[in-house]
């Protein structure tokens, strides 16, 4: 390195270490910067020769000193493994004098600096370095130096600065570095150095940058380092720390750069650090602070540039002063819980380029005056309860606007035609609104347009066209990759210039949009894509022929329309099709022959069309088909052996066909099978004893056909099986008793008149008949009227005593009424609200008892949990359950709207979530979970578990955290549910006992072992929780046998082989490019590794030794940022 960029480097540094500047940004300014330094080279030398002359003293004795560096620098490279052609190898040799050796500079031939950067360096950083007592700069940055820092580096006097960033340091910040008192800059950044930042550094009085982030750093951030009168660069983000935030480092009068970011600060944010008049950028995102913004925020930052605090927990309102903060340009205020309106006032930020205050609550409407400001380009609103129209001149005021996000707000009116005028948009987000009337028909003026998605809408067509006129304007916009229509009803037909869209667009998706018409045969232009969703509409003709050049074609969604035709053998051509539905539509003749060449195809479901052919027999060598649907058509034929070969099958459903002969053996190899439905078809012959082998499988229908022999009591080892039918065939003998026979009801068992052995079912007891059975008929006769009338009294005074208990239960003020704070609804409410609860309604049971959805007369769609009197801890159950549920209040805990509670009944009425549970979307559902929602979905958790440990008045643990008890609303927030087993320790209790067990492998091991309870049990429960929602693997898979677990299998393959435990619906997303998910980020190693590592900090063994939740809950939100990052941030 050579002088003038010597000078520089300070600014350099601090430039490549704003911690939210993309790299874009980082790169223009940094190399702005080096053009200045090639135009001052010249004199920039000179000053830096002078510099050093008048600096720093002569040395003494020139032959002593000269041997003392030329030791220390000899006993440096022997610490180094160097290659045979490295510059180091060869250029440092004695027939040269040191001081001409490559990145040695010296002053009175006494080594000044060395700077060796960039080199790739292996090895240890040798302490003998500190021999060089003359050394100003130590520059060893961007190597792979291992080992830890020298503590003798404290005895160089001299030096100003010491730069080993990008390294693989390890051990602690030697303490005694504070002894170097003419030191301004100190870079320890990205390595790996663990422990307490030492209290001493605050005596570098002349220390003007610090830099020690992307470490490993613990404890507390010193107060001491608030004595750093000079220092302008500090940069201590991306690290372990904790506590609070000293106020004392509110006395840093001259920082213009303060990185917190990506800790686990907690507390409230002192005034004192917004009092720094000289503050240019202040990043403290994903740490856990809370508390209020100050209402003076931004009086006395009159520098600052950007500002960061998002993903935190800062509630109360945006502060009006902030506006005071004139030269702001970013604000990122996402992922808080933040309340009011945004102040008007914010139009005084006439520099504002991004302003994001996503994931809030934050109301009203956006000010008319934000829309003023000219030098907006990114403005991210999404999910909170903005409402209101937006401005009609919108797009008129906006000429730098970028990117826009409004979605999964409360907004209404039209979608501004002016937005058409904001020419440099790039996106346009605005679902899941209340937007109306038509779609703005001058889209095609924005052509940067790469993303628009403008879903769950109430958007029409032009009125005065049948066509979806829009699509000729969007033609113009050459950058499109992405346009979602979803469910907007804009009744038009898709005309033929969808095909005339841009060679870019990957995603095209407008389902239940009522679009008519046929399918363009234009659309087969569209080489690039690689998503279409058309679903759900009323479609009509044949598929065009002009689909096979769609070759880059990985999902096709043609679901619920009024398609005709033999299916286009066109689909065969498209090799990387991975998904491909075709039911409800009126599609008739066989299946296509050719679609054993569909080798990625994962999903394929043809239901209710005209099919009328067998199964093509190499239809089943699909291996890596996962679902299976052919219901609802004429298919016939028997099921071949080959079947079998669907290994890696979820979902099979043939129902309603003409399938003939037996099932075949073979089905029971299916070990992934979750749901097998075959009924109303005309299969013979027994049940196979290897559907025993179906360990895995939850649902099993063979209703309605023509099997027979007896039921195979292996079906009641299967301890997955929820759903049994067998009704309606020609079955016979003993109906078994364990397993899913314990709770099988008689409809399912119904129209097998030869069954026998389950009186509670109206089958009859099983006995062999013999030769003196007719005999003793006339004696049974006698024994059993008697007792038959016995039993009819008793029945009848039974129905009596239920009547009066049901009319003592209507008056809801009774005494056995439980006042929590909530109104008691009629228990006949509930009987009319669930149909007397009837089955249709029945949402999913256990052995506490049943859910049902209920539609009570208010209109509101609720659950019903109706607790099963019979269960001996029903009471206790519901008890708890009440406690929890009716003191809490977090958004992601599930909410209770009233209780209906007797002696004889107990029920409470909760929100419903209508997309059920988590459990169902990683092991039922053909739609998987991309990466963002499984992120998006573990972090609602960890939030609402860190609320029930640490932010309610006594901690609350959970005891029973699954994916089934993780409930889903309409826009996929997660809610924590079912809080029947849970325990509210006092003040002073960190651990209770128990004998209520939660579910058998989520079980810490020292709550299952000796029924310890405390908020570590929640921690062990969510460990597994996060591997499952990743690798898709129950912890009790029938793979994890023989002392093998599902922490243990992860654990042998982390993190280098991480990809072959991952949930392979993942990989495939990723490996497709998935939305929100860069190519570079798309290597699953770089991903999913740090989520991975937060669940292995969860199931360490000993309780002490796992992470908190709200360290966890710090951790995901900072790998769902770095994961924004790399898309933008």
């Amino acid at each position: 390195m050579d002088g003038e960029s010597l000078l520089l480097q300070p600014f350099l540094i601090s430039v490549s270490h704003q911690p939210n500047l993309d790299k874009k940004q980082s790169t223009q300014i940094r190399g702005t910067m080096l053009s200045k330094s090639s135009a001052l080279s010249t004199i920039a030398s000179l000053c830096f020769f002078w510099f050093l002359i008048f600096s720093f003293p002569s040395s003494c004795s020139a032959l002593e000193t000269n041997a003392t560096d030329y030791e220390a620098l000899m006993a440096f490279k022997s610490h180094l493994l160097l290659q045979q052609d490295s510059i180091l190898a060869t250029n440092w040799s004695s027939t040269a004098h040191f001081c001409s050796w490559f990145g040695v500079r010296c002053l009175n031939q006494r080594v000044i600096s060395l700077l060796l950067s960039g080199l790739a360096l292996q090895g240890q950083l040798s302490s003998d370095i500190a021999n060089m007592s003359n050394l100003v700069v130590i520059d060893l940055s961007s190597n792979d130096l291992g080992g830890v820092l020298p503590s003798e580096l404290g005895f160089l006097q001299q030096l100003r600065v010491l730069n080993v960033t990008k390294n693989s340091l390890q051990g602690r910040i030697p303490a005694n570095l504070s002894q170097c008192g003419e030191l301004q800059e100190l870079d320890l950044s990205y390595n790996f150095i663990a422990g307490s930042i030492p209290e001493e550094l605050g005596r570098l009085s002349n220390l003007r940058h610090l830099a020690v982030d992307h470490n490993n750093l613990t404890g507390r951030i010193p107060a001491s380092l608030g004595n750093f009168s000079k220092l302008e660069y500090f940069y201590l983000h991306e690290n372990d720390l904790v506590g609070e935030i000293p106020v004392e480092l509110g006395k840093l009068a001259s920082v213009t750069v303060m990185a917190l970011r990506g800790n686990n600060h907690t507390g409230s944010i002192p005034d004192s650090i917004f009092n720094i008049s000289t503050m240019q950028v202040m990043d403290l995102s994903i740490n856990g602070l809370s508390g209020q913004l100050p209402k003076s925020l931004g009086s006395h930052l009159s520098s600052l540039e950007h500002l960061f605090l998002d993903s935190n927990r800062i509630t109360g309102r945006i502060p009006t002063f902030l506006s005071n903060a004139s030269k702001l340009t970013k604000l990122f205020l996402t992922e808080n819980d933040l309340s009011g309106n945004i102040p008007n006032e914010f139009s005084e930020l006439q520099n504002l380029e991004w302003f994001e205050f996503e994931y809030n609550q934050i109301s009203g409407g956006i000010p008319y005056s934000l829309f003023n400001i000219t030098s907006l380009q990114i403005l991210k609103t999404r999910h909170n309860y903005l409402s209101g129209d937006l401005p009609h001149d919108l797009g008129n005021w906006l000429p730098n606007l970028r990117e826009i996000f409004l979605s999964h707000n409360q907004f209404s009116g039209e979608i501004p035609p002016s937005i058409c005028n904001a020419t440099k948009l790039t996106t346009l987000e605005a679902s899941n609104n209340s937007f109306n009337g038509p779609v703005p028909m001058m889209l095609g003026n924005l052509v940067a347009l790469e993303h628009l998605n403008l879903q769950v809408n109430l958007l029409v067509n032009n009125p005065l066209s049948t066509r979806l006129d829009f699509f000729d304007s969007l033609v113009n916009c050459r950058n499109l990759q992405y346009l979602v229509l979803d469910s907007n009803p804009l009744n038009g037909i898709i005309p033929d210039s969808v095909g005339n869209l841009s060679s870019n667009l990957k995603v095209l998706t407008a389902i239940s949009c009522k679009l008519k018409g046929g399918i363009p045969h234009s659309i087969g232009n569209l080489s690039s894509l690689h998503f279409l969703g058309l679903s759900n509409n009323n479609l009509q003709g044949k598929v065009p022929s002009s689909f096979v050049g769609l070759q880059n074609l990985e999902r096709i969604y043609l679901t619920g329309n009024k398609l005709e035709g033999t299916i286009p053998t066109e689909f065969c051509s498209i090799q990387v099709l991975g998904i491909l539905h075709l039911g409800e539509n009126s599609f008739s003749g066989s299946i296509p022959l050719c679609f054993q060449n569909l080798t990625e195809l994962r999903e394929i479901s043809l239901a209710a069309n005209r099919l009328n052919s067998t199964v093509p027999l190499r239809f089943w060598d699909l291996v890596k088909v996962e679902g299976v649907n052919l219901s609802r058509n004429q298919l016939h034929g028997m099921l071949p052996v080959e079947m079998g070969n669907l290994k890696a099958v979820n979902i099979i459903d043939l129902s309603s066909n003409n399938f003939s002969g037996e099932i075949p053996n073979s089905v029971g190899s299916l070990q992934n099978l979750l749901a097998l439905d075959m009924s109303q078809n005309k299969f013979q012959g027994p049940i196979p004893n290897s559907l025993s082998n179906l360990i895995v499988i939850e649902f099993l229908d063979l209703s309605l056909n023509e099997l027979s022999g007896g039921i195979p009591p292996s079906l009641g080892s299967l301890r997955d099986l929820k759903y049994l039918n067998l009704s309606f065939n020609m079955l016979q003998g003993e109906i078994p008793t364990t397993g899913v026979f314990t709770n099988i009801t008689s409809e399912n068992l119904m129209g097998n008149p030869n069954l026998c052995g389950a009186p509670k079912l109206n089958f009859p007891m099983c006995s062999a008949r013999g030769p003196g059975q007719g005999k003793k008929s006339s004696l049974v006769l006698k024994i059993t009227i008697p007792i038959a009338a016995t039993l009819l009294v008793v029945i009848c005074l039974l129905v009596w005593l239920s009547l009066s208990r049901k009319k003592h239960l209507k008056n809801p003020t009774g005494s056995d009424s439980v006042p929590i704070g909530h109104q008691v609804i009629s228990y006949y409410e509930l009987l009319r609200a669930t149909e007397s609860f009837s089955e249709s309604n029945l949402l999913g049971k256990g052995s506490s008892g049943m859910v049902y959805k209920a539609d009570l007369s208010d209109g509101t769609v609720a659950a019903i949990k109706v607790f099963n009197m019979e269960y001996t801890r029903a009471l206790q159950n519901f008890d708890a359950e009440c406690e929890v549920l009716s003191n809490v209040r977090h958004r992601n805990l599930v909410k209770i709207i009233s209780i209906c509670s007797n002696m004889d009944f107990k029920a409470m009425v909760l929100e419903f979530m209508p997309n059920g549970s988590l459990d169902k979307w990683l092991h039922f559902e053909s739609n998987s979970l991309s990466l963002v929602q499984r992120l998006d979905i573990v972090i609602d958790v960890a939030m609402a578990i860190e609320y029930l440990h640490h932010d309610y008045m006594m901690p609350i643990v959970h005891c029973d955290l699954k994916p089934s008890n993780v409930l889903l609303d309409e826009d996929m927030t997660a809610h924590v549910a079912d809080f029947g087993i849970a325990k509210i320790l006092a003040q002073d209790e960190e651990l209770i006992r128990t004998k209520t067990l939660g579910t058998i492998g989520y079980i810490a091991p020292e709550f299952g072992l000796d029924g310890h309870v405390s908020t570590k049990v929640d921690i062990y429960s969510f460990g597994i929780l996060l591997l499952e929602t990743f690798t898709g693997k129950r912890p009790t898979d029938n793979m994890f046998r023989e002392g093998l677990s599902l922490h243990q299998w992860v654990i042998k393959s982390f993190p280098g082989a991480l990809r072959e435990v991952l949930d392979p619906n993942l990989i495939y997303d990723l490996n497709s490019g998935e939305e929100g998910v860069t190519k570079k980020q798309s290597q699953v190693g770089e991903l999913l590794v740090p989520i991975i590592h937060v669940a292995l900090l969860c199931l360490k063994e000993s309780p002490e030794e796992r992470i908190d939740m709200r360290g966890i809950s710090v951790q995901l939100k900072k790998i769902r940022a770095e994961l924004k990052d790399g898309c933008g941030k």
